[in-house]
């Protein structure tokens, strides 16, 4: 005969102040890195370093997104919303995702394409070029140290799960740290680029150079574009908790000998720190009413003690067949 099934409320989501840290840097780095690339390319007529220009500008942009999308996960829940609004967090992320695409690689396309159709060519001074690659210098600067604040806040992510960085990057939840080294890696691969296209430019007298290298910033940017919409795309469509998780929910619900058997276990991330799980238990038959309930109350103190992830849980009960 089945139970109703028992919600049991946890702590709420964690506060990232690790992600917000990182994206507080990476703001500031591309807002004051933007600047300078829009002068760097007016002198200088670079179609690579216009392309880098907008993709600071869609990064700062992205920035904000992922902001709100610290503040808004941490709404608490309510009746519209009754498991929390951690996927706040996955919207926005996805959000930066497109606008990366749209505002970062497009322009980047566009720019490349414009001047090896035109060929035409620009004459730079010494001083535009030394504007130019001082610009370059102190961009890298400024996204090395974001990089390195974004990384430091994804490692110590990786630590606390006991995974690989690899892995890390591949399967957590955390979009929004993630989005920021991505974005951070495809800023200092693009300015590696706009150096390179500026000076073989220079080099050969020709700007074809310089719009291989916007083009090639462009399919930088589509791929980090494609990798963060498909990681957001998998968590907007509900996908489970890791195997690490699954695996100790099992191992906690089984250590009370009351429960004979697990006929499902299921999970849901809804957050970057907070997971659902709703599970049919079959327990044993001499069990009355109010040991049901003391025992999922146990149940439900020890997932939060060895499962801190799980924030919520909803548990279906039926008793073991005679003929067992």
């Amino acid at each position: 005969m089945a139970e109703a099934p028992t919600p049991a409320p946890r702590a709420p989501e964690a506060t990232g102040e690790e992600s917000r840290g990182a994206v507080l840097a990476a703001m500031a780095a591309n807002l004051a890195i933007a600047c300078g690339k829009l002068v760097a390319g007016a002198l200088t007529g670079s179609a690579a370093m216009f392309a880098e220009a907008g993709h600071s500008v869609a990064d700062t942009v992205n920035q904000v997104f992922l902001l709100l999308g610290i503040n808004l996960s941490q709404t608490k829940a309510d009746k519209a919303h009754p498991h929390g609004h951690g996927k706040e967090a996955f919207f926005w992320s996805f959000l930066a995702a497109i606008f990366i695409f749209v505002a970062g690689a497009a322009f980047s396309f566009f720019e490349g394409t414009r001047t090896l159709i035109q060929e035409e060519a620009h004459e730079r001074s010494s001083f535009d070029l030394t504007v130019a690659f001082g610009v370059l210098g102190m961009a890298f600067l400024f996204e090395s140290f974001s990089f390195t604040v974004a990384m430091r806040s994804l490692m110590s992510g990786a630590r606390r799960r006991g995974w690989s960085v690899i892995r890390y990057i591949r399967q957590s939840p955390d979009l929004t740290t993630k989005t920021v080294v991505f974005e951070d890696s495809a800023a200092l691969t693009g300015l590696l680029l706009v150096a390179g296209g500026l000076a073989l430019s220079e080099a050969a007298e020709s700007e074809v150079w310089d719009g291989i290298a916007s083009i090639c910033i462009g399919f930088v940017l589509a791929a980090v574009s494609l990798m963060l919409g498909m990681q957001a795309r998998r968590l907007l469509l509900g996908a489970a908790a890791s195997e690490e998780v699954r695996e100790a929910l099992h191992r906690v619900v089984m250590s009370f000998p009351e429960v004979t058997h697990i006929v499902r276990l299921l999970s849901m991330q809804l957050g970057s720190h907070s997971v659902l799980v709703t599970g049919e238990l079959e327990l044993s038959r001499d069990l009355h009413t109010r040991e049901i309930e003391d025992l999922i109350a146990r149940i439900d103190e020890k997932i939060a003690r060895d499962v801190p992830d799980v924030t919520d849980t909803f548990w279906e009960l039926r008793r073991r067949p005679l003929s067992s």
